[in-house]
């Protein structure tokens, strides 16, 4: 996968055959938890500034700056979305992202809860139901736009759930959301 497939700006030639977004819940959750962590690490911040002298104050000076970059990039993979067309597969934003081109994708395999992306050198990208909106529509999309597709009536595997990052990444913003509350605890404290 080529980390900018084309120049900002630039469209894509075709139509896709479709287009999906994480699931509502799961992007609201990564909204509130973003706003929360954003508004829990200006008063830290405020509160660490105010006792900038104190020793051990810096590590709540810094703390807001790494909470909030989590909490963002959590925030922007939720608003990322999965295209299909007859270039290949593409996942990201509307002016930068990652694709898997014709070139390089061997075939997709779908699975009842997830697809693997496999690649001609070998791995392959999961996509699992639980991440993603319309998640049945996506292996008639996958068909349409002419992509090699093997269907497999069964749960995914073991290693393809792992790889899923949904599961992953709202444990993760949960944390982020737990660590900006101790640290505003703690600047209240002092």
């Amino acid at each position: 996968m080529s980390a900018v497939d084309a120049p900002p700006g630039v469209e894509f030639a075709g139509a896709a055959a479709g287009e999906f977004e994480a699931r509502p819940a799961a992007r609201r959750r990564a909204k509130a938890i973003f706003y929360y962590v954003f508004a829990v690490a200006v008063l830290t911040w405020t509160l660490a500034w105010r006792r900038k002298f104190q020793p051990g104050v810096e590590i709540l000076l810094a703390a807001p700056v790494l909470f909030l970059g989590v909490a963002a990039v959590g925030y922007a993979v939720r608003a990322a979305r999965l295209r299909i067309d007859r270039d290949g597969v593409r996942w990201g934003w509307s002016q930068y992202g990652f694709r898997m081109g014709t070139d390089r994708l061997a075939r997709a395999i779908v699975y009842d809860d997830a697809v693997a992306m496999v690649s001609r050198r070998g791995g392959a990208w999961y996509v699992a139901a639980r991440d993603w909106a319309r998640f049945d529509d996506l292996a008639e999309r996958l068909r349409q736009s002419a992509l090699p597709t093997e269907r497999v009536r069964r749960r995914a595997p073991w290693r393809a759930r792992f790889q899923a990052f949904g599961l992953t990444l709202d444990a993760l913003l949960f944390a982020d959301a737990t660590g900006a509350t101790i640290a505003l605890a703690i600047a209240l404290a002092l």
